[in-house]
């Protein structure tokens, strides 16, 4: 008889080594996309011009608009020197900017100030309450600091009275102005003003400089 040819049994896959296989393929396929395809809508468009500081923070870009927060204390004077130039940055670029004012203390100080103005803006006021306590902080000499009845004041000469005194005695901005710290100290701010775009640049607050980094960014 002839004999029979042995025939060796199929080999065995080992799933171990399959599904490692499967995972370095996927990794490989997610690096390929992530480092290739990102869109600028993701990481954030960056400035060709101007001084600017990328922080850690995550972007907010969004194509052809510039988004600004402004970390400012009412007794500030380079504060309120940016606040009367800004109007003019609003003028040129109109709604393709959008600025966000962040009133802060600094640590043991009264968060009165920032109760008052976040008070106002909710009663639709909060641009008139901006320039008013800048005005009586600088022209004045009020202490919009410390003073319930001096914010009382500046708010009566933006007509806001009876309900927004019993809101600011009441401590109906306190929760608010507390985020505003928290804000604050998320993004390490240590000096006034500090300018933030998109939600990851830190940009000099001069006026010449801001325009530079927005006429950049909306190019």
């Amino acid at each position: 008889m002839a004999k029979k040819k042995h025939i060796p049994p199929p080999k065995k896959s080992n799933p171990a080594l399959v599904y490692a296989g499967l995972a370095a393929l996927v990794i490989a396929a997610l690096v390929i996309f992530f480092t290739s395809g990102t869109p600028p809508e993701k990481t954030g468009k960056l400035p060709t011009a101007g001084e600017y500081l990328k922080l850690s923070q995550q972007s907010n870009y969004e194509p052809g608009i510039v988004k600004i927060m402004v970390f400012m204390k009412f007794d500030c004077p380079h504060c309120y020197e940016l606040d009367k130039n800004m109007p003019q940055l609003l003028q040129k670029y109109g709604d393709k900017v959008k600025v966000t004012y962040v009133p802060i203390v600094w640590p043991k100080q009264s968060t009165k100030s920032i109760e008052a103005y976040i008070i106002a803006e909710r009663m639709g006021k909060g641009k008139e309450m901006r320039v008013a306590l800048f005005r009586a902080k600088f022209e004045k000499g009020m202490d919009i600091m410390e003073s319930t009845l001096a914010l009382e004041d500046v708010a009566a000469s933006i007509g806001l009275e009876a309900d927004f005194n019993a809101q600011l005695e009441g401590g109906d901005g306190k929760k608010a102005a507390q985020a505003n710290l928290a804000l604050m100290n998320k993004y390490g701010v240590q000096g006034t003003p500090t300018v933030v775009i998109n939600g990851n640049l830190d940009v000099n607050p001069a006026i010449a400089n801001l325009d530079t980094v927005i006429g950049s960014l909306l190019s």
